[in-house]
């Protein structure tokens, strides 16, 4: 159940990132975040389920945590921090603004 819930999480959210880019860019734009979040889901799921099978083993803790729930749950912990830091919105500086042009404009 654990894995159904999770890649329900990352299917809406690629849904919403493909809304959400395409949008405020252009479709290739969107088409390109959702490639690349689908990379860093892939990557991410080999490293974090080769962590867990070398941690744990294949049964995991427990029939509802096997090693693939657990290596899920880690992605998504990583992927979580990750996306933040990578879609954080720069902190608009006065220096940053052209002169003669107001900073907030």
């Amino acid at each position: 159940m654990i894995p159904v819930l999770i890649f329900w999480m990352h299917i809406t959210a690629g849904v919403y990132l493909l809304a959400k880019r395409y949008y405020e860019e252009t479709l290739g734009e969107a088409l390109l975040a959702v490639g690349f979040a689908g990379i860093i889901f892939t990557a991410g799921w080999t490293l974090s389920s080769f962590m867990i099978r070398i941690t744990f083993g294949k049964e995991g803790v427990s029939a509802i945590l096997d090693g693939d729930s657990l290596s899920l749950i880690l992605l998504t912990v990583f992927e979580v921090v990750f996306y933040r830091v990578w879609f954080r919105k720069s902190p608009q500086h006065p220096e940053d603004s052209t002169p003669g042009q107001p900073a907030d404009a």
